[in-house]
């Protein structure tokens, strides 16, 4: 092998060596006793390859073995280094392929990867190149996607019906484009540049309203139409409540079963017990109870997503969100690997939490939809810092209602001005009595056209004082919500909700 790599012509060149080549083992690919120049004496065939211009990447060290995991269907070493070859972001520069970037990642995965399964493996690396050293980025072709058409999907476009290619159903696709009519930015290279849809495990970290659930939702459907269960997680009862509706609406119609689990009465665990479910929404809290009670139950789940993932540096919440992950994290050394999705806020720096996790890092900063963050001046006018984070002042985009000299007179004006030119409003106010007490001067005041709908799906037994002035502001148009109603109703026709 030796006299074969030395004939090689050309200038730079990378050998890699993985499986049983890889390691201890690998030295005895190589004739044993064969003659090397005196000043290579005690050197190992390995260092005799390679040299300057010349790089060996052997999958372990010599006193380790290489692992190979059965749904990777390669060993470690060679699944990542045909995820960094066919373009993995991480190592592209300028559309191109870093050689040092490559051998970084591949490097970095292997460990992180073997460390999770409790088995130590540390790719090495002998020799160096001089310079920059860049490849183009590969492609399958024709032969490998006639070989292993499984392997090819195309990609996926803004196109929902391009999404049929990895199985998902035409009328599923046409129920998604009432609320997204198309694929954005980020869940194309989500699917086509991360591997979501072939089960990789993926952090994603995105700003409010890009679209990172969906990333989430599509993971977790394409399991459940193949009856592979999923767990979505959330970090408050609310949301998981929230979910729930949502999900029972718009899948329940296509045979999947949506189930939740909160610690409450309504509760569905002996459903989530027995595995009569496709689609379970759980609170951190008690995935993790019913985990260490039950370890069952994530035996029978293909597909894991964590939402609002940056809570982990929350100081009251933070701790039980680690559990969780380092549950998900530690189940793997016994085999049980379902693919984990992290969905997250835009956050700094993640300290390692992708690598921590065995997943790749999905980072987008930009908005779809705009957002300028600034106050209103006492004189009507704007000022606020704009995207590329300059200071602007606007206006005056408002003149003042003299009422009652408080906030209000700048709010009924605000409002007025928002509403008139079909943008929705939410409105925060600090108490509760706050909240209901804006709402009801907002009514007063704007006479918007009754949320008809919402009036309707109101309990007609309740008479509490809250509930009978969410009726009186849904009569012009406006809501509140509080901790003391029960439920939210917020139909997208409503122009304001406080």
């Amino acid at each position: 092998m030796g006299t074969w790599f030395g004939r090689i012509p050309a200038r730079r060149l990378l050998c890699v060596i993985d499986s049983c080549f890889s390691g201890g083992i690998g030295a005895k690919v190589f004739i044993p006793g064969a003659s090397v120049p005196p000043s290579q004496s005690s050197a190992t065939p390995l260092d005799q390859l390679s040299g300057e211009g010349r790089i060996v990447l052997t999958a372990t060290a010599t006193t380790e073995p290489a692992w190979e995991i059965s749904r990777f269907s390669h060993g470690l070493l060679t699944f990542y280094l045909l995820e960094a070859l066919q373009g993995a972001e991480e190592v592209r520069d300028a559309g191109k392929i870093s050689v040092y970037r490559l051998l970084d990642y591949v490097t970095r995965r292997v460990i992180d990867r073997a460390t999770q399964l409790g088995r130590p493996q540390h790719p090495t690396l002998r020799g160096h190149f001089e310079g920059e050293l860049t490849w183009p980025v590969f492609r399958p072709g024709p032969t490998y996607q006639a070989a292993f058409p499984d392997r090819s999907p195309k990609p996926v476009t803004a196109d929902l019906s391009s999404l049929e290619t990895y199985g998902f159903p035409s009328k599923l696709l046409r129920a998604w484009a009432g609320s997204i009519p198309a694929l954005n930015q980020l869940q194309i290279d989500a699917i086509n540049d991360f591997g979501l849809l072939r089960g990789d495990h993926l952090v994603v970290s995105a700003p409010t309203s890009s679209g990172k659930t969906m990333v989430g939702e599509l993971a977790a459907l394409l399991g459940a139409m193949d009856r592979k269960r999923a767990f979505f997680l959330l970090p408050l009862k609310a949301l998981v409540n929230d979910k729930h509706r949502h999900f029972t609406k718009t899948y329940q119609p296509f045979g999947l079963r949506v189930i939740r689990a909160t610690g409450e009465v309504a509760d569905d665990i002996p459903d989530l017990m027995r595995g009569r479910y496709d689609l379970c929404l759980m609170t951190y809290e008690k995935f993790a109870s019913l985990v260490i009670g039950c370890p069952h139950i994530l035996e029978q789940v293909g597909t894991v997503v964590v939402d609002e993932v940056q809570m982990i540096a929350d100081e009251s919440r933070g701790a039980n969100l680690e559990f969780v992950l380092t549950l998900l994290r530690m189940r793997r050394r016994v085999g049980i690997e379902p693919q984990l999705i992290a969905l997250s806020a835009v956050i700094g720096d993640t300290n390692g939490l992708e690598r921590w996790l065995g997943a790749r890092l999905l980072r987008r900063t930009e908005r779809p939809v705009p957002l300028d963050e600034g106050i209103l001046l006492a004189d009507g006018r704007f000022r606020f810092l704009d995207s590329s984070g300059a200071e602007q002042v606007t206006g005056p985009v408002i003149r003042r209602d003299y009422r009652k000299d408080s906030s209000q007179d700048w709010i009924i004006p605000l409002v007025r001005k928002l509403v008139g030119e079909g943008k929705q409003v939410i409105v925060f106010r600090e108490t509760k009595g706050e909240a209901r007490g804006c709402a009801l001067y907002l009514a007063e005041a704007l006479r918007l056209p009754p949320a008809q709908p919402a009036l309707d799906s109101l309990p007609a037994t309740d008479p509490s004082l809250a509930s009978t002035a969410l009726r009186d502001a849904l009569r012009h148009g406006i809501a509140f919500h509080s901790s003391v109603l029960s439920i939210l109703l917020l139909p997208t026709s409503l122009p304001l909700s406080i």
